[in-house]
């Protein structure tokens, strides 16, 4: 997977964590330790000590899978392949 660039990386921290981010860890590594295609993990120090794995999302991640997700539902609810009396409402 691609990783993300390092302003694009700080700009989505700063959106989720607000912009004094990197004030409130002790460490930061700006090397991710894996990348996926939703994500990538950094790896990072607390201020008491605690090395912790930041779990960074792509942007527009969440919002491609909610519309793939609509799309699934469509295409159960035209192809009717439910068994009667099941209702994708009650499986979400």
């Amino acid at each position: 997977a691609d990783v993300m660039p390092r302003s694009q990386l700080d700009s989505m921290l700063a959106s989720e964590l607000g912009q004094d981010w990197q004030d409130k860890l002790a460490e930061f590594d700006w090397e991710p330790m894996a990348a996926a295609s939703i994500g990538q993990v950094h790896s990072a120090v607390l201020h008491d000590g605690r090395r912790v794995a930041m779990k960074i999302q792509y942007p527009g991640v969440a919002r491609s899978i909610e519309s793939d997700v609509d799309n699934l539902l469509r295409l159960i609810n035209i192809a009717d392949v439910l068994p009667r009396g099941m209702y994708i409402e009650s499986a979400a």
